[in-house]
């Protein structure tokens, strides 16, 4: 393999590339799916974090604990200050005020056994152009501290499965298209096996039916035990995610589950579909109390804007014994929760 010196930004910001994994190196890395927000076995720890480029606040004090095991999506417009954190959080960049940490350790001062532990995919390309795929993946695995050669093809074999690169490996870089250096970076970060992942918009430039191939990947790991957090601009995607973070102008706005977030706001849920004519009245007097209803062309809706009151709604159109069909039941989405918690930061 020829002989390179690392690019100006690499997947494994390790100071010293030429280093032996050892088994101690485990200790100070923690698993626990029970909270997926966080607590005291938080593996992953921003405390306070803020960060300034001259008079720009990048991002605003931000705190939050991620458990080990589990996926945490982070979701926010362009400029917001999401890869500044994780950057922070990798410990490439340094907090001008606050601390992140990985383990009881602050992510800063880990030593280049304990980043042989985590992968990072950058935004930007960390790829050799000139270099064949391969050659690429067995720099970023000697890298990572893997040294036995058979060892590297079995795990560049692996992820080149993964992430269906098998047939690029013997071409260039820069032959390559766009979705495939995406797949290539993917595999890079991911070819030593390790057990925190920070990906920076991973499945830009993807298919569909590959990012969820990708998907079943990160859930199959994260139940292994190791910890997934992810940037992306997919709300889909950060559906998915045990845990999401929302980030605005540099500010958390909010961090629990899809789930918890959404039912959290008062935002508009519907109930819909079609009764008979004579059934309007009747319709009316069931929800008394509870919504009020639109009917237009036999065909009606009701609007709330809490789960109890979905429920509610449903509970009394199925006790009232009106023949409803059609039925149609709308919940909001992150989409929606962004934009409500956005506008009330204005």
């Amino acid at each position: 393999m020829p002989q390179v010196s690392p690019p100006g930004q690499h997947h494994c910001f390790m100071s010293d590339l030429h280093v032996k994994l050892q088994p101690k190196v485990y200790a100070f890395l923690q698993t626990d799916r029970d909270n997926p927000c966080g607590g005291e076995s938080a593996l992953i720890k921003a405390v306070n974090v803020s960060k300034r480029f001259g008079e720009v606040l990048a991002v605003d004090d931000v705190s939050l604990e991620i458990p080990g095991g589990t996926i945490l999506g982070m979701i926010g417009p362009n400029g917001s200050g999401k890869t500044t954190l994780v950057r922070m959080m990798v410990g490439i960049l340094k907090p001008t005020a606050g601390s992140c940490y990985i383990g009881e350790k602050r992510a800063d001062l880990l030593s280049p056994e304990e980043r042989g532990k985590i992968g990072y995919m950058t935004q930007q390309k960390a790829l050799y152009p000139d270099l064949t795929a391969r050659e690429n993946l067995q720099f970023f695995a000697e890298a990572y501290g893997v040294r036995d050669p058979n060892r590297q093809d079995e795990l560049i074999t692996e992820a080149a499965k993964l992430t269906h690169i098998s047939e690029y490996l013997d071409r260039p870089v820069e032959v390559l298209s766009g979705g495939t250096v995406q797949r290539l970076s993917l595999a890079c970060t991911v070819v030593h096996q390790p057990d925190v992942i920070f990906l920076d918009e991973p499945t830009v430039g993807v298919s569909p039916g590959l990012r969820m191939e990708f998907w079943d990947y990160f859930q199959k790991i994260a139940h292994q035990g190791k910890t997934v957090l992810m940037t992306t601009h997919y709300l889909e995607e950060a559906s998915r995610c045990d845990s999401v973070m929302m980030i605005f102008q540099g500010r958390l706005i909010a961090h629990a589950s899809p789930n918890g977030i959404i039912s959290s706001l008062p935002l508009e849920r519907t109930v819909s579909g079609v009764i008979n004519a004579e059934d309007a009245t009747r319709l009316k007097r069931s929800l008394d109390g509870i919504a009020s209803s639109e009917l237009t062309d036999n065909r009606f809706k009701v609007v709330v804007t809490s789960d109890e009151g979905l429920f509610r709604v449903i509970q009394a159109i199925s006790s009232s014994g009106i023949h409803a069909r059609d039925i149609v039941v709308r919940q909001p989405g992150l989409d929606e929760a962004f934009a409500h918690l956005a506008g009330r930061e204005g």
